[in-house]
């Protein structure tokens, strides 16, 4: 349970009773708080609401009201779960009430472990593969959710990133940072203009946003959806497969272990362009070691570990 400020904890008691009073069948209930953004810490929280005959999640943005935030994503919500009602194994958290206000609204509460809870934990490769597998075909029915289009890949982005963060690191990283970012910037000038796959995307879709239930997977948190290449989408989830351990031999040229990054597309069958997608898989791996090692920031011992495993995996494709 995380820590509320005291004018937090009365914002939120007057939002669980708000809720309540639109379900009086549920009585008085407790709560508590979750999760807390890492980037909106003051503004944005999910609270546990346990009710008399089951539990809720309450999501709240102070700054919603403005920007109409919490309305996108609980009318996508809506959208989404009457799209997944084909699906059998595959769905989103049921969306229950928003606020007239907008600063808060609530789904259910499911209490099982999301994807990332067991590839960071789980000693069962195989346990592993078939969460990838089931991982690959929620997504690829996501991105059945409207017509698919096509897009030139434009990966300037990528290459203005990585170059940015480049400048941020100390001396001793800066050779094997710039090695990497070199062969990316000339990756990405070689396939600039490909055309692959535009979806109505995730958006944020990495492996903390599923969980996974019996027998189904169900997504959560789609504040960020919108049309974009799938191959992002793809990238955010694969991306967690670095806590998973593996021989260089059986690490692929995107630096994913080939087993998972196979499981995965076993189910997500979409056409796209598998070159794009292992230079994506590559840039989001270095940057994300870049930024680790940004001389304006101090490391916590999780994201020391992660760098770690970053770099592992970087060493097995650019040495």
């Amino acid at each position: 349970m995380l820590t509320l400020t005291t004018d937090e904890y009365e914002r939120a008691r007057g939002f669980v009773q708000e809720f309540l009073d639109q379900t009086p069948e549920d009585g008085p209930a407790g709560f508590e708080c979750v999760y807390r953004s890492h980037d909106f810490a003051g503004s944005r929280i999910v609270l546990r609401v346990r009710g008399a005959r089951r539990d809720y999640a309450l999501k709240v943005d102070t700054e919603s009201p403005g920007t109409g935030r919490l309305r996108d994503e609980f009318d996508m919500l809506g959208k989404l779960t009457a799209h997944f009602a084909r699906y059998e194994s595959a769905g989103v958290v049921d969306p229950v009430y928003i606020s007239p206000g907008d600063a808060f609204f609530v789904t259910q509460f499911i209490d099982r472990p999301t994807a990332a809870d067991l590839i960071h934990n789980s000693p069962d490769d195989d346990q592993i593969g078939r969460i990838y597998r089931r991982a690959g075909s929620w997504l690829n029915d996501l991105h059945s959710f409207q017509p698919i289009k096509t897009y030139s890949f434009r990966p300037s982005w990528m290459v203005d990133k990585l170059q940015a963060l480049l400048g941020l690191v100390p001396d001793t990283v800066q050779p094997w940072g710039q090695k990497m970012v070199q062969h990316l910037t000339h990756e990405a000038a070689q396939l600039k203009g490909i055309t692959d796959l535009l979806i109505h995307a995730h958006g944020d879709f990495h492996s903390q946003n599923l969980i996974v239930g019996q027998g189904e997977m169900i997504g959560l948190d789609l504040t960020e959806a919108r049309e974009k290449l799938a191959v992002y989408d793809i990238v955010d989830f694969l991306k967690s497969d670095i806590f998973r351990d593996g021989t260089e031999d059986q690490i692929d040229q995107s630096g994913i272990l080939k087993t998972n990054k196979d499981m995965f597309f076993r189910k997500y069958r979409h056409p796209i362009q598998m070159d794009v997608l292992d230079m994506c898989m590559r840039a989001r791996l270095v940057m994300d070691w870049l930024d680790l090692w940004r001389l304006d920031r101090s490391c916590s011992e999780y994201e020391s570990f992660r760098r770690d495993r970053l770099n592992l995996r970087l060493q097995a494709v650019y040495e």
